[in-house]
């Protein structure tokens, strides 16, 4: 169940990947040992979405609309530039918001559910210390990546 939860919050951070649809290398750390996979390895099993568990796609959505909050646009203006082959960070400088700002924002609003993860006992203060301090690393590079195929 740890494990689980580790990798939903991980995936979660790179929210952004799978909204944009990448193969990006996302670290996540399971069993006390730094491994990585891609979004493309954390499709879901057979008989399920191809976007993953739905708690996940719930997840994805929200994180996109933080940053396009952040940026000041609609979740689904912010869909649609990434669909276009627009990264996160791309659409920030074009509306003249830091890059830093978008990222800032989303481990920030990543944080407080690390933290309640804690509290409830689901994973140790030590594993959150870990995802916390490679949080910003994470979102940084998904905030900067392009989609794989933009639509045509």
């Amino acid at each position: 169940m740890k494990s689980k939860f580790l990798n939903t919050t991980v995936l979660a951070a790179s929210v952004l990947a799978g909204s944009v649809g990448l193969a990006t290398v996302i670290p996540a750390v399971t069993a006390g040992a730094e491994t990585t996979t891609t979004s493309a390895d954390a499709a879901a099993p057979t008989g399920r979405s191809a976007h993953g568990h739905p708690l996940l796609r719930k997840a994805r959505r929200h994180e996109v609309e933080v940053a396009a909050t952040t940026i000041g646009i609609t979740g689904d203006e912010l869909r649609s530039d990434l669909k276009a082959g627009q990264s996160v960070a791309d659409v920030a400088t074009a509306k003249g918001v830091s890059v830093d700002t978008v990222v800032n924002a989303v481990v920030a609003d990543l944080t407080p559910r690390i933290e309640k993860a804690v509290t409830n006992g689901r994973i140790t203060r030590e594993r959150a210390d870990k995802i916390e301090a490679r949080l910003p690393g994470v979102v940084t590079r998904l905030v900067n990546a392009h989609r794989a195929h933009p639509a045509k």
